[in-house]
């Protein structure tokens, strides 16, 4: 067997068997194969796809690259596809601990406008991401969750592809986000799993029928995988919330914690909750497991659970209380030293404002990256005034741009045509959620 063959039987649309699919993996994972070659193979998939049994044999090879978790208890987890302001993870793990499941979450960094929960939570003063094995551990039984990177030895056959993913144009082939992401979540330990999948214009799919595509054979493969999965697929069009960038995602994601967040954020976070809490029986029905998640968010408990992940993760008691009594001065990074306001051209009701170039100048700015080594600007972001469905006053101020540097005058249009008003309010807030795949 050799990689010469293996391409050219994928690139005449040949089905790999699952020892070769094996064999690519093993050779890519362990520096066997060209950079090219690599590159080759993923146009090849992204060509001429793969049968449901090959993206199942891709996917056991990654797992089984390297060391597979297994945790004590109940032990779930959800991962998304990334949106704009998607700071749901950092509420959702501290609740579902709270609802007595486990919650071994491992997350990842930003690369292009999505961005990174761990970025996120690096904002945090102490914050640590790297945690052993051992950590992990004592982090779940007294904690009841965490959220960290993955460890090395974590699928390092997903990693060998996954870098070469966005220099060949393939980051949205179906079978090898399929591979990609059921390999991790599996050899992380997850049992039950509530995938995410954003549709919009500021998604990576710009609507339903993509996703659902995706959905659909992502669930496909889990039952072969036995791994118990759900796919909702949920609205990517406006920001979610009212925060956009690391920092300023945190400051609100407290607020959410406290009770105080914003509606859609808030239905996001109770509906995957209770999803999870449905699947892994604690809840009857995906209501029941909602209304759990809003009940520990109401009574605290999550916030405590949130505050207790933070030191185990690295942050000092003092900055943690800080945090949770919304003393942000101490205990996350340095503020922007420049805001800029954006008021209102003329009075009437929010139909929606366009995520994606928000996201764009957030980035352009120093929010996310260009090129994986990049630092970011975890400071940099835009907060929002209003959300769909309010009522605005000409001149009123919409929005607050956060940042560091210089800010072009294209930069101040695209953000100012972002927000629309209707003069009237005859038209309905779409829910967040649009249809849940099983």
């Amino acid at each position: 067997m050799n990689i010469q063959d293996l391409l050219l039987k994928k690139r005449h649309s040949g089905e790999l068997s699952k020892q070769e699919v094996e064999y690519f993996v093993k050779n890519a994972s362990s520096g066997l194969l060209h950079p090219s070659q690599i590159g080759a193979m993923l146009m090849a998939i992204a060509i001429n796809g793969l049968s449901n049994q090959e993206t199942i044999a891709l996917t056991e090879a990654m797992i089984n690259s390297g060391k597979k978790l297994e945790w004590s208890g109940l032990v779930v987890d959800k991962h998304s596809t990334g949106g704009v302001g998607d700071k749901v993870s950092l509420v959702l793990a501290p609740a579902l601990a709270a609802c007595h499941v486990k919650v071994p979450m491992m997350s990842g960094r930003g690369l292009g406008l999505t961005g990174g929960t761990l970025d996120k939570l690096e904002s945090i003063k102490g914050y640590s991401v790297s945690l052993s094995e051992q950590q992990m551990k004592e982090c779940l039984d007294e904690v009841g969750c965490f959220i960290a990177s993955t460890t090395d030895q974590i699928c390092p056959g997903d990693k060998a592809t996954y870098s070469y993913r966005d220099v060949t144009s393939t980051v949205d082939v179906i079978p090898l986000i399929v591979g990609s992401i059921l390999s991790k979540k599996i050899a992380e330990g997850s049992k039950h799993l509530v995938l995410d999948i954003k549709a919009g214009d500021a998604a990576l799919y710009k609507n339903v029928a993509d996703a659902e595509q995706l959905a659909k054979q992502m669930v496909a493969a889990a039952k072969h995988l036995n791994l118990n999965l759900k796919c909702v697929i949920s609205s990517m069009n406006d920001p979610i919330g009212r925060a956009v960038g690391n920092a300023l995602e945190v400051k609100e994601v407290v607020a959410c914690l406290k009770g105080a967040g914003p509606k859609d954020l808030l239905e996001l976070v109770s509906h995957l909750g209770g999803e999870l809490l449905e699947m892994c029986g604690k809840a009857s029905t995906v209501q029941q497991g909602a209304q759990m998640i809003l009940d520990v968010i109401g009574n605290g408990e999550a916030l405590e659970r949130f505050k207790k992940m933070c030191i185990w993760q690295g942050v000092s008691e003092q900055h943690a209380q800080d945090l949770c009594d919304e003393k942000f001065g101490t205990c996350l990074v340095e503020p922007a030293s420049h805001i800029e306001k954006f008021h209102a051209k003329q009075s009437g009701w929010v139909r929606n404002i366009d995520g994606l170039p928000v996201a764009k100048i957030c980035w352009e700015l120093g929010s996310g990256r260009k090129n994986p080594e990049d630092n970011l600007d975890l400071s940099v972001g835009v907060i929002l005034h209003v959300s769909a469905g309010d009522y605005i006053c000409e001149g009123d101020c919409w929005a607050e741009l956060h940042h560091n540097k210089i800010v072009s005058e294209q930069m101040i249009q695209e953000l100012e045509q972002a927000i629309h008003i209707s003069n009237t309010n005859e038209f309905i807030v779409p829910s967040r959620i649009i249809k849940t795949i099983v």
